[in-house]
């Protein structure tokens, strides 16, 4: 999904926050060493680029459009990019979106550049507007094998693929790497207000309301829980063992999350929160995630949800009030569970505008390569970081210094090829609040990417519904938080569900479940 620059800057650039999935790629399909993250690609020479550039040729000029107009880095400098240039022989030319309307502009004028960066690959997945990788990755550099799962989930209705989308990995590469730990919703408590009440231990949501009890009772002038504008109810659908949107396996089949009992049970409990007078009905009005940060810093509020990286992140920006935080680490139910069903974010597509396909494939080439990859977004190995002998990265320079990396030009380049694993990896910090969670919610994911790849095209019937439904849902949702009573709550909801209902919620799953089969199979085969 896409996010705003507050919610990437903060995920990318601390855990580096966004996710989601790119799939371990090596040829033979072996798991990845538990001593790195594995590259995008595989290839069959151990160098990333295997034909020797011309020092004085001058590098070749490529068109980037990047569809994204929060993204922090605006042209190609810094000492990274030029190690980039050095090694393709290829210096792109930047142009980062002004609005979310300019790609779909470009396209219907017929004016693309010779690279887009996006997120829309219902889109750019066009054999009229950009090449299939599957046809000039095999022409200008058949050494490189892309794994066959990241060929899958990216696979378009036509059967090729156009990009390999990052922040995605497969099961196999998240487990052979324990110091990967996949974003999760968290919730972030004030840790000297819980000293102060006696540290009460919180194992279940039981316990954490009678947190909550003691917050609201000895400190009348605090809300005991803020709820993130972005981040409301993922924490508690996460403890119900509920999918919080899109489509969800019941028994084999997919419905649509509405119908699990799990999210109701979700709403349910939100509803008592704001019964009990924990959350406020204000808080629903709330749409900015620095404004709620703000208000947790004038410690307006006990706790806080949001991700994994809540207490270090609120750590960082509280430190002169002396406020600390700390994350609650442990899931609160046996039935928690986190549903990673995502296929890739960020795709780099090569438009059918371009001339140069061989520079441009070996600029790919190098990119998604293990030495090109970690260079981009990591840096010079030996000078910006060294691999710790466990399988991580340690750091010369601070990765949370946005103004370091913007003149360095390190990270962001990279995040286009990046893996999921290697998303982890990049913000990994031993002892941390955000590992401390991390450690423990890994041990609930459950990985399925054949849900994510079932995706209406764009003004198809499907994705009229399912944007009809979302949109309805967004703001029928509050009458069921804002319910007086339970019975309230949940005739609100049974209304909701009616109206999805006629919308066509059931049209919507019926013609999910056609490709569910033959996609889950696909995927199954390929993970035995």
């Amino acid at each position: 999904m896409k996010r705003s620059i507050k919610t990437f800057t903060m995920l990318f650039a601390t855990l580096l926050f966004l996710g989601t999935v790119l799939a371990a790629c090596s040829s033979n399909k072996e798991p990845a060493s538990s001593s790195q993250a594995s590259n995008a690609a595989s290839e069959s020479s151990s160098e990333a680029s295997s034909t020797p550039l011309d020092p004085d040729k001058p590098p070749v000029e490529l068109t980037m459009f990047v569809d994204a107009t929060w993204y922090p880095f605006q042209d190609w400098t810094g000492e990274i990019p030029e190690a980039i240039t050095k090694a393709t022989g290829v210096k792109p030319k930047i142009t980062v979106a002004t609005d979310d309307k300019q790609l779909a502009l470009m396209v219907a004028s017929g004016d693309l550049p010779d690279i887009v960066l996006s997120f829309n690959w219902t889109l750019m997945s066009d054999g009229n507007l950009s090449y299939p990788y599957n046809e000039i990755f095999p022409k200008y550099a058949p050494d490189v094998k892309f794994d066959p799962i990241m060929e899958l989930v990216n696979t378009a209705k036509d059967g090729n693929y156009y990009a390999i989308r990052n922040d995605f990995s497969t099961e196999a590469e998240w487990k052979a790497n324990p110091y990967a730990h996949m974003m999760v919703p968290g919730l972030t408590l004030r840790k000297d207000i819980l000293e102060e009440i006696g540290n009460p231990p919180i194992k279940s949501l039981t316990d954490l309301d009678n947190v909550f009890a003691q917050v609201k009772e000895k400190y009348p002038d605090m809300t005991p829980l803020l709820l993130n504008p972005n981040w409301k109810r993922p924490f508690f659908d996460t403890q119900f063992g509920a999918a919080g949107g899109g489509f969800a396996d019941q028994d084999g089949s997919l419905v649509y999350y509405l119908r699990q009992p799990g999210l109701l049970k979700s709403l349910l409990y939100m509803n008592s929160l704001y019964r009990n007078g924990y959350i406020t009905s204000e808080n629903f009005a709330y749409k900015n995630e620095t404004e709620t940060e703000q208000m947790m810093k004038a410690s307006k509020a006990f706790s806080y949800t949001w991700t994994y990286s809540g207490a270090d992140r609120l750590n960082s920006i509280a430190k002169e009030e002396g406020l600390s935080f700390v994350q609650l680490a442990e899931p609160l139910s046996p039935e928690a569970a986190i549903y990673s069903n995502g296929t890739g974010g960020l795709g780099l597509y090569v438009s059918r505008s371009n001339k140069k396909l061989e520079d441009t494939v070996r600029f790919l080439k190098y990119l998604y390569s293990d030495e090109g990859w970690k260079t981009a977004q990591w840096g010079i190995e030996g000078k910006d970081w060294n691999m710790n002998p466990a399988g991580y990265p340690e750091f010369t320079f601070d990765m949370n210094d946005l103004e370091t990396l913007k003149k360095k030009g390190v990270y962001w380049w990279g995040v286009p090829t990046e893996t999921g694993v290697g998303m982890a990896l990049s913000g990994y910090k031993a002892g941390s609040e955000t590992t401390r969670q991390g450690e423990q919610y890994s041990k609930i994911i459950k990985f399925n990417p054949a849900i994510g790849m079932i995706n209406p095209a764009s003004d198809s019937p499907e994705q009229i519904i399912r944007t009809n439904i979302d949109t309805m849902v967004s703001t029928e949702v509050t009458k069921v938080y804002l319910a007086p009573t339970e019975d309230e709550a949940v005739k609100a909801f049974n209304e909701l569900m009616a109206k999805a209902e006629k919308i066509g919620m059931s049209k919507l799953e019926a013609w999910a479940n056609e490709q569910y089969g033959p996609l889950k199979e696909k995927y199954d085969n390929l993970t035995k």
